[in-house]
């Protein structure tokens, strides 16, 4: 009985340190997230548009949330915050709908979008197709099959690019002009 003591006393003074080891650190901020390294020829930046606002979103289809955390803004590493909002299962991979949270950055360009994009493939795998918006209602008007005048008024403004294939990234609405690139190059 008293060895079945001293054994749990171990156990919970390793769990201790190893928390101690885990909560200590110099201090600095760091991002747990691999930043992929891609070359563009050109880079498109788009400001915030400073709107907060939170319109909640339905969809027929299974849905999932998922929140990334980064570190401060001013770590050039970082990438804006996002959330998955709908994820469909296919036999190739699935389909996903990534909403950005604006309040997580002050500019955007076309590699923090090629950063979110390596993000979520390599952390919610497996991803074959994957929207990304700044807009909860651009989230839902991006998968309608016919979509209205509105629709497509506003997926101009907040629809921002597309991963096709698991690795073709076609930049769409205001980054339209950026070539399309390949993940991960």
């Amino acid at each position: 009985m008293n060895r079945m003591k001293r054994l749990a006393f171990k156990s919970v003074v390793v769990s201790l340190v190893l928390v101690g080891a885990a909560c200590s650190g110099d201090g600095s901020d760091e991002s747990s997230t691999t930043a992929t390294s891609t070359t563009v020829a050109s880079v498109t930046s788009l400001a915030s548009s400073g709107s907060t606002e939170a319109a909640p979103t339905t969809s027929e289809s299974p849905t999932s949330s998922v929140t990334t955390s980064s570190a401060a803004p001013e770590d050039p590493l970082t990438f804006p915050a996002y959330t998955i909002v709908t994820r469909d299962p296919g036999d190739s991979g699935d389909t996903v709908v990534v909403l950005l949270d604006k309040d997580s950055y002050s500019s955007l360009t076309d590699i923090d979008l090629a950063n979110v994009l390596a993000d979520v493939v390599d952390r919610f795998p497996p991803i074959l197709t994957a929207y990304v918006v700044d807009d909860a209602d651009a989230a839902v008007s991006v998968l309608v099959a016919s979509p209205t005048e509105t629709d497509l008024e506003l997926l101009s403004n907040h629809y921002l690019v597309r991963l096709e294939e698991g690795f073709r990234m076609v930049f769409a609405g205001p980054f339209e002009d950026t070539p399309v690139a390949i993940l991960g190059s």
